[in-house]
């Protein structure tokens, strides 16, 4: 296991905040794991802590075929933010906004760094995807805040992976699964193995949350 520790930009005087990233495995194809960007939402942390475990024991054993990126703890700063004895975790107490919005669009400076270079290989135009959604990343000024800085690091990790999850949960609610209508055919499997009650299709539901 490689433990990947990001410190966050901009932290308060006096304070520093880390976001650490476990990686295990080795191989062409990754998957990507967070839980808790929306910092409240604890049984997704308690679920990657549980499959740190596991994923410790597997890569020992030899028994993994790729790599694994995990991130428990997804939002440092919200974890952080207790009001009178309540955590609070969905919204930045400094500027309102909701932790699982505003994420950097990425759509039109990728497609301008690949103007005229997809081809007809589709392995060497994901190669090619991927590494215009790094620049893009590398490309941009310097992060403004804690959470803007916050987001970028899960977005350099999350946009080179084959495939992405992204855990989180409700105080009530059937277990429901969202995804881009173009992946379902991919996640109609992992679906069934869940039992998902519901499945929700969207390429843009409005907000640029993580998952879009």
């Amino acid at each position: 296991m490689q433990r990947i520790d990001h410190v966050l930009p901009w932290g308060t005087l006096g304070t520093e905040r880390t976001l650490s990233v476990f990686r295990f495995g080795t191989g062409e194809r990754k998957a990507y794991i967070q839980a808790s960007l929306h910092a409240d939402e604890l049984p997704g942390m308690r679920t990657a802590w549980e499959l740190k475990k596991r994923l410790t024991q597997l890569e020992q054993q030899g028994a993994l075929k790729g790599v694994i990126e995990l991130v428990p703890v997804a939002n440092p700063l919200g974890l952080g933010q207790l009001l009178q004895g309540a955590h609070q975790g969905r919204f930045e107490f400094g500027s309102g906004k909701n932790f699982n919005r505003d994420f950097t669009e990425l759509s039109e400076p990728v497609a301008q760094l690949l103007e005229g270079q997809l081809g007809d290989d589709p392995r060497a135009n994901i190669h090619l995807i991927r590494q215009a959604m790094t620049t893009a990343l590398e490309s941009l000024p310097a992060a403004q805040s804690e959470l803007q800085g916050m987001q970028r690091i899960l977005l350099k990790h999350a946009c080179i992976a084959d495939v992405v999850l992204d855990l989180h949960c409700d105080a009530d609610a059937a277990l429901h699964m969202y995804a881009l209508p173009q992946h379902w055919p991919q996640w109609r499997s992992l679906s069934a193995h869940l039992n998902v009650q519901v499945a929700l299709l969207a390429e843009d539901s409005g907000g640029s949350s993580f998952d879009e």
